[in-house]
């Protein structure tokens, strides 16, 4: 327990209030102090901005929209805000005093129970739902961002890197770096992201409380990154084979890649978890009502998509409401039920109808002289080859191309295409293979219309691997150069051609374009640079030489405009 005013007068008061104690955590940008308040005489906990970050406008802008989202919420699953300041040189935010300890400190200690599980991802839903009523997006929900206290309740903190209504995007160097793991594919790309890239990442979070670890790791962010875009999770059964079907696949069905596969809100992975007897919401807490289950297209009610019971705000359950509840829970069990019965019915017919399929397919091509080319776009090279080869087809592979969209082996197109006839009996494949990373030979700055130089002795910063150095224009007075010039920009030489860029940014918003080097001495345009965190750029021919050319600035600090690039990645 921190030490009464009283107690350790000596300390040092903030904003002559609040007198600072102990140090409860430290992250990449602040450091999180036990206080008294002196006022109230109660403890609480400050997050303060340190030296020298305190003096950057990026960061302080970052610190600044961490409380503009904190004031607009109160919720109990939301860490409460009390107060804030700043002054010249200084930035604070004043939160409740929790009495706990963060969920990555619960993990480590091994894996949660399926009760515990849905509790806290119950909770940690409910402070979400509240935030994205707001139309805020936290964007780094993980364990080290969820308090329990000693209650056993969970609170979601640091909505540092959160975005709103309107919001100016404010994304400081390396903020990507150690919340990898948590990130959502959509937010990866660099693309917008709404209330279910939280819903991602919270899936990830309920995949490390049942097994220990997050479903993708690696030595290094790209890595890491790459398994988010391409890689299934391993299943939970492995870990944990005793895990209850329909918790396996209501985590599942949160990491799904696609934003629309996965539940599309908070308050729908609330009814599911509630539907399983995992978690019992709030009374008072407006979820999916039963009304509204009963509403539902068949599609939904196949994947077992369960409501929670919602009671009026200041009410809460009486006996009678205990009652309605469990016959309705009943005669839904009942329901859910006959319609698995209807599903093996026509699962039995329609193992049937396969057959029947299946003899067609083998008889037609017989009698009718002919073979057909089997679909195998999405197999692997092994699986196409099999099922070519019980046709008696010889599969050739005439060309391999470099994506990081699928695994490598994948089949992306087949000539002839599914259905069409056979001539030489070969069926031709075009596969994925992972891009091998070129070697940059030479960077240059390029800056015709002004001193000739921008920022050379930066250049290094982009190839070093390291999203936490970045190359940065000089600054400006606006997006358009202040009306200086109309563009500067980086001249690349490689060791090899390649055929796919990948190009990291720690400001977004800015734009330009991708440039190739002509034997005349001109350019010719080859794509546009869209400002994006990260952006993946396919050629069609292969580039040797080229340019990185920017044409609009974004902002970067309170005054200024610029473009900071932390890597620039070529592949073949």
């Amino acid at each position: 327990m921190a030490s009464t005013g009283e107690e350790s007068g000596a300390r040092p008061l903030l904003k002559n209030r609040y007198r600072l104690d102990r140090v409860l955590g430290r992250g990449g940008m602040c450091i999180v102090y036990q206080a008294w308040d002196t006022k109230l005489h109660r403890h609480v906990a400050i997050k303060r901005l340190e030296p020298p970050l305190n003096q950057d406008p990026r960061t302080r802008a970052r610190f600044d929209r961490e409380g503009r989202a904190l004031a607009q919420l109160s919720h109990p699953n939301l860490v409460t805000l009390i107060d804030r300041g700043s002054t010249e040189t200084d930035d604070y935010l004043v939160f409740e005093y929790i009495e706990g300890r963060s969920l990555k400190e619960i993990i480590r200690e091994g894996p949660l129970s399926f009760e515990e599980v849905g509790r806290i991802a119950g909770q940690v839903a409910e402070g979400l739902a509240a935030a994205h009523a707001r139309g805020i997006i936290h964007r780094d929900i993980k364990p080290q961002n969820i308090l329990i206290d000693r209650a056993g309740t969970a609170k979601v903190t640091d909505f540092g890197i959160a975005i709103g209504p309107d919001w100016t995007r404010v994304t400081r160097a390396g903020s990507v770096i150690g919340s990898a793991r948590y990130m959502s594919p959509e937010q990866i790309r660099g693309r917008p992201v709404d209330a279910r890239s939280d819903i991602y990442s919270l899936g990830v979070v309920m995949y490390e409380m049942l097994t220990g670890h997050p479903p993708f790791d690696g030595t290094n962010v790209p890595e890491i990154a790459r398994q988010h875009l391409t890689a299934a999770p391993r299943p939970i059964e492995d870990t944990r084979p005793d895990i209850p079907a329909g918790l396996s696949k209501v985590v599942m069905r949160c990491l799904e890649k696609l934003p629309e596969d996965r539940f599309s809100s908070m308050d729908e992975l609330l009814g599911a978890l509630t539907g399983l007897g995992l978690y019992s919401p709030r009374p008072g807490q407006e979820t999916t009502s039963s009304r509204r289950l009963l509403r539902r297209s068949e599609s939904d009610a196949e994947r077992e998509v369960f409501p929670s019971v919602s009671y009026a705000p200041g009410t809460s359950k009486s006996d009678e409401d205990v009652t309605g509840e469990a016959l309705w829970l009943r005669e839904h069990s009942r329901r859910l039920a006959r319609r698995r019965r209807r599903a093996r019915v026509l699962k039995g017919v329609g193992v049937l109808v396969l057959l029947v399929a299946i003899a067609l397919a083998v008889a037609l091509p017989l009698t009718l002289g002919g073979v057909e080319a089997p679909a195998v776009v999405g197999l692997t090279v092994d699986e196409a080859k099999a099922v070519a080869e019980e046709k008696g087809i010889t599969v050739e592979v005439v060309q391999q191309v470099p994506t990081f969209d699928q695994e490598a082996g994948v089949v992306l197109g087949q000539e002839p295409a599914a259905a069409a006839e056979l001539k030489e009996n070969i069926l031709k494949l075009t596969v994925s293979r992972r891009p091998i990373p070129v070697a940059v030979a030479k960077l240059r700055d390029y800056d015709p219309e002004g001193d000739q130089t921008e920022n050379p002795n930066k250049l290094p910063n982009l190839i070093d691997d390291k999203e936490s150095s970045v190359w940065v224009t000089e600054l400006y007075r606006s997006k358009d150069f202040g009306g200086l010039k109309s563009g500067v920009g980086i001249d690349f030489t490689l060791e090899e051609e390649a055929t796919m860029v990948e190009i990291v940014s720690t400001v977004e918003g800015w734009a330009g374009q991708l440039l190739k080097k002509l034997s005349s001495g001109t350019t010719a345009k080859l794509a546009d640079l869209k400002g994006q965190a990260t952006q993946f750029i396919s050629l069609r021919e292969p580039i040797t030489e080229g340019r990185l050319w920017f044409t609009k600035l974004a902002p970067v600090t309170n005054t200024r405009w610029g473009v900071e690039i932390a890597e620039i990645r070529f592949y073949r």
